[in-house]
């Protein structure tokens, strides 16, 4: 008998941009890196086991720009504790090597954020509030639900929608036309860029994501966070990132999260088929509760 994922056709693990796109990217886009040098050194050095703190610090602290960011997110409301950390060192003790590893992949985005220019600073701000809003949802859905991740949710909720941010930045002057950020409708939003670009914010940030050698699993919620079904690898990730980009939307219009409507979450249903026991029941219990924290975190930490 065939399963639902038989009738998922299967898709190329390279991702389907037209070459013109492509040449766009490249002109615009090529100076965009996501890992600084000393962050891939550092990732490198932090998969040894006997990796120590002082090692992983020493490292980190030849770029100024990661170490800034890093502390800044080590004090922000995500982290913080009683008293603020003021070097690195104190800031690796906190958080613990894993927990760094992921904030060396989230810090290296937000510094790369900061260095696009975008049409305009009301587009940079709705879609980092977006990226914030699901990375905050994706860590209060992981730790209630009990979903197994270990801070890799952040990573994935913040930059699951980086291909929109290349979209931007490559295509300025047609952007409101192909993206006019209403954060909903999402098969009509898809629809939209296809007509234009032949292609989507989700293939042209899994390209990205890609180029830039990070982990498939990233790659993968960039790419599916919208039809996450179609993850292979990695699809309990993709359906716990889905689940709360489409959280997000509904924040994002200011609109309380009391109005939230989980049944047309199309994230839920795969997280309880990936082993997320009763994820749909207890996600709605908590909902009203967690969603208005993210919107608060969010906010907080676009003014940290």
């Amino acid at each position: 008998m065939l399963s639902v994922d038989d009738l998922i056709p299967s898709l190329p693990s390279t991702p389907e941009i037209p070459e013109a796109v492509l040449d766009r990217l490249r002109l615009r886009a090529n100076h965009l890196k996501m890992l600084p040098a000393v962050a891939a050194q550092a990732l490198e050095i932090v998969k040894d086991p006997d990796c120590s703190i002082n090692e992983f610090s020493a490292v980190v602290e030849r770029d100024a720009t990661l170490a800034t960011e890093i502390l800044r997110l080590a004090n922000s409301v995500l982290f913080s504790g009683s008293r603020t950390v003021v070097n690195l060192h104190q800031a690796v003790i906190r958080l613990g090597l894993r927990q760094c590893k992921n904030l060396i992949l989230s810090a290296s985005f937000s510094s790369m954020m900061k260095k696009m220019t975008l049409a305009e600073e009301s587009i940079r701000h709705a879609l980092w509030r977006h990226s914030f809003l699901t990375a905050l949802l994706a860590m209060e859905v992981n730790q209630s639900l009990d979903a197994g991740f270990h801070g890799e949710e952040f990573t994935g909720g913040l930059i699951h929608d980086i291909g929109r941010m290349l979209i931007c930045v490559c295509f300025p002057e047609e952007f409101l036309t192909i993206d006019p950020m209403t954060f909903d409708g999402e098969h009509e939003a898809l629809q939209r860029e296809t007509n234009h670009l032949g292609t989507t914010h989700c293939e042209v940030g899994a390209w990205f994501v890609q180029k830039n050698a990070l982990p498939d699993m990233l790659s993968d919620a960039v790419r599916f966070h919208h039809k996450p079904q179609q993850s292979e690898g990695h699809r309990r990730f993709v359906a716990l990132i889905a689940t709360c980009d489409h959280m997000a939307n509904h924040l994002q219009w200011d609109v309380p999260a009391t109005e939230y409507d989980l049944r047309q979450n199309p994230g839920i249903l795969l997280l309880e088929d990936c082993g997320v026991v009763r994820a749909g029941s207890r996600l709605q219990e908590i909902a009203p509760k967690i969603m208005p924290v993210a919107n608060h975190n969010a906010a907080e930490m676009l003014n940290f």
